[in-house]
């Protein structure tokens, strides 16, 4: 069985303040309950995968499945701990589950990645023809939502001062982000399915739920990236309304990356 990752300790960080999800302020987090503005998913994914690339390093990044659940909100300056324990799977050349815990022992997130002896198959969405440009995007609602139908295709070139600045937000100190042929990080690569899920629909307050990510080739900066997004589900649990996506990043015409992506599009009153 390998090794698991050593534990990393970091304070959670609310980087998304002024951003439009208004979830991240205090006025309206307070008003759906919660004590602050929540730290943002992505955010957290990041934090949950820099142990596990400070063990594995470009492999980590390379191929893989990486399944992230966000359970209960991280707060400004919450002392984040990070563990990890591997599974040893004989179906998986490695295979690990990955905690973030607050300092009363709540966990808030679980991060799983594994890495199968063969990668599933490309979902046959990838060959629906995305939608046209929107020149205003409608408030995101269940009659907004239709279902299997792409939105516009969103082109992406990651710089190295985009990839730089979202490192330094993560604290990160892995070498293999660096430069003009860095690793995209994986809180970058997050990030970008919710601009997105905000490219198709104005998302006033909502919350990122969970993500399955496929890796199956390595995402890097300076590269061009066409993003395809389609909502594949919709559905109500406890007033809370919620979406998901999928979404396909392609590079030369190459999957390089797919993504269910999952929020609570609007929140019980």
């Amino acid at each position: 069985m390998d090794i698991p990752p050593a534990p990393l300790q970091i304070l959670a960080l609310n980087d998304a303040e002024d951003s439009e999800n208004r979830i991240h302020s205090d006025e309206v987090a307070r008003r759906y309950g919660f004590s602050s503005a929540l730290v943002s998913g992505v955010n957290i994914f990041g934090y949950l995968t820099q142990p596990l690339v400070r063990q594995y390093g470009e492999q980590f990044l390379q191929q893989g499945m990486l399944d992230v659940a966000f359970l209960k909100p991280a707060y400004q300056n919450d002392l984040l701990t990070i563990r990890s324990e591997s599974l040893g799977q004989e179906s998986s050349r490695r295979s690990h589950v990955t905690c973030a815990y607050n300092e009363e022992g709540a966990l808030l997130a679980k991060l799983e990645s594994w890495l199968p002896a063969e990668l599933p198959a490309v979902n046959a969405l990838v060959e629906s023809e995305p939608g046209r440009s929107i020149s205003v995007r409608p408030e995101i609602s269940d009659q907004a939502i239709t279902l299997n139908l792409p939105g516009p295709l969103l082109h992406w070139q990651p710089e190295v001062e985009d990839n730089t600045h979202h490192v330094s937000v993560q604290r990160d100190q892995s070498p293999i982000y660096r430069g003009e042929n860095g690793f995209i990080h994986p809180y970058y690569l997050l990030e970008m399915c919710n601009i997105a899920l905000k490219n198709m629909y104005l998302m006033p307050a909502w919350i990122h739920t969970a993500s399955r990510l496929t890796l199956r080739d390595a995402c890097r900066v300076g590269r061009d990236y066409r993003i395809k997004t389609i909502p594949t589900k919709k559905w109500v649990r406890k007033g809370h309304e919620f979406i998901i996506l999928y979404l396909v990043f392609y590079s030369d015409d190459a999957v390089v990356l797919e993504v269910e992506h999952t929020a609570i599009y609007k929140l019980a009153s």
